[in-house]
């Protein structure tokens, strides 16, 4: 009996050998259930451009501006669902994340964080300089009259290095927290002229911007109350407590939302890719521009960051790199590094086993200033506007460029195609002409979402790169918290909380 049911269960499986050929298929499909969320996201990338190619090519253009509304409406409340949670997320990440760790270890970290992040910075801008000067992509093209698509931008083009530099640090010290969460103040020029018309003076005045969150300004502040809460555990216990609530229950939120995300992203890039009047025009006007700009990105992701990580870490980035795929596949439909965050700190933590003590720090600070892609992208343009315009720069032209354009990165908002606002300043440091800028408007769509690719990873390669170096304070606390649990010391638990302990341990 126990010999005709062995055979029974070799028949059933084709024979002796056939059940190693159908766990093949077995194992790919145990492999796709588990990483069914990035299956659906990448499904709703690809799925996205081939809808948005048809309907750009079928419909009839008197309709399409209706269809593009009604397509990008499902992508526009995805980005409103996941603008929502970064408020309390920044707040409480940062805010536990420095509680846990002691004075010292934070000042090592932040240290550690900044250097990487202008570091990174810095060597794009250099890279696009040398990219743009190279391959001289303006050089011999058409003149601005000539190009498709120069639509009417709105750009405070009375504006220079100094305030904006001033804006940012003005920023970083709001007079008001509660203020700060919805909006920020500028600098605002205007040419004061007399009854001839004659310039007299420029009068500056602070005008607040509603709609634009202070993310500096939220992050600095929250630094601060991390940094304090760290010092004096015990009377802040309470309040850590209910600081990892609000982490614990906002990445819940994150994790619903993360499952109508596919859904957003297949509309937010059918509509954008519907609403290219001809995508094969503009690639023949801006083309090689295009092909510099990327090229300088694709060396910038594949070959200076992973060198970077993998010299600090000596891990393999390729591994790293695929672990944050659902990360970059976000940041490309939405085209915001602050949108992707909610996922980039779940890529890092579950995927990549970060210390959320480093993570809760460097991701959100990394939303806000580390913006690789767009200082290559801002000194690629400059120097491409230069060229066509017929502008010879000299070289202490160029130096400067590189470095507006950095401290120009260093205030953009992880927001779509908030470069193109940042770059008057940069055009304006070397004389350039603004309204150049309407140039670009058509193509700067999609460079955006490279850029934003490239700024996501670089956050995600920084939390390994601070890990790293800061290893020995991460023992050092864990073998210090291991003792006072030992010795009872519930007071510091309460500061850490629960589930914080370990190294790459998940919500």
């Amino acid at each position: 009996m126990g010999q005709s049911t062995e055979e029974d269960r070799k028949a059933l499986n084709g024979g002796g050998g056939g059940g190693e050929e159908e766990s093949i298929p077995h194992k790919m499909w145990s492999m796709v259930c588990n990483n069914l969320l990035f299956v659906l996201t990448l499904a709703a990338v690809v799925g996205g451009l081939i809808l948005g190619v048809i309907i750009q090519q079928t419909v009839n253009p008197a309709s399409t501006d209706m269809v593009i509304v009604l397509l990008k409406f499902p992508g526009e409340l995805l980005l409103r669902m996941l603008k929502c949670v970064i408020l309390p997320l920044v707040v409480a990440s940062v805010v536990t994340g420095l509680g846990a760790i002691n004075a010292k270890s934070c000042g090592k970290i932040g240290g550690v964080a900044v250097a990487y992040y202008m570091t990174t910075t810095i060597a794009a801008a250099i890279l696009g300089l040398v990219m743009v000067s190279v391959i001289r992509p303006g050089v011999g093209a058409e003149t601005a009259d000539e190009y498709d698509g120069t639509e009417n931008v709105t750009l405070n083009e009375n504006t220079n290095t100094l305030d904006t530099i001033m804006d940012l640090f003005r920023g970083a010290f709001p007079d008001n927290i509660v203020q700060a969460t919805f909006g920020k103040d500028s600098t605002v020029l205007t040419n004061i002229t007399d009854d001839a018309g004659k310039h007299m003076y420029m009068d500056r005045t602070l005008k607040f911007n509603m709609g634009s969150m202070n993310m500096i300004g939220v992050i600095v502040v929250s630094i601060v109350c991390g940094v304090l809460m760290s010092l004096h555990p015990e009377e802040t216990a309470p309040l850590m407590k209910i600081m990892h609530s609000i982490n614990d229950l906002t990445m819940r939120l994150v994790n619903l939302i993360l499952w109508y995300s596919p859904i957003g992203i297949f509309f937010l890039i059918a509509g954008q890719f519907a609403g290219v009047p001809n995508f094969g025009e503009m690639m023949a006007q801006l083309g090689k521009y295009m092909l510099t700009v990327l090229g300088g990105i694709a060396i910038h992701f594949f070959i200076i960051l992973p060198s970077l990580f993998y010299a600090f870490t000596r891990r393999n980035p390729i591994t790293y790199y695929a672990n944050m795929l659902p990360a970059l596949a976000t940041a490309f439909g939405t085209d915001s590094s602050s949108a992707t965050m909610p996922v980039t700190l779940r890529c890092v933590e579950e995927n990549n086993n970060i210390d959320k003590r480093i993570s809760r720090f460097v991701i959100p600070v990394g939303a806000t200033i580390n913006m690789d892609g767009t200082a290559l992208y801002e000194a690629v343009a400059c120097l491409f506007i230069a060229q066509v315009s017929g502008i010879d720069l000299n070289f202490g032209q160029v130096v400067i460029t590189g470095l507006t354009a950095t401290l120009a990165a260093v205030g953009a908002a992880g927001i779509p195609s908030a470069g193109l606002v940042t770059m008057v300043m940069v055009l304006n440091a070397v004389n350039l002409p603004t309204e150049m800028i309407s140039v670009l408007l058509t193509v700067d769509w999609f460079l955006d979402r490279f850029r934003t690719i490239t700024n996501v990873m670089g956050d995600a390669l920084g939390c390994a790169i601070v890990q790293s170096c800061c290893e020995k304070e991460l023992r050092e606390m864990d073998e210090e918290l291991e003792l006072n649990r030992m010795e009872g010391g519930d007071a510091l638990l309460d500061k850490v909380g629960p589930g914080d302990v370990m190294m790459g341990s998940s919500i």
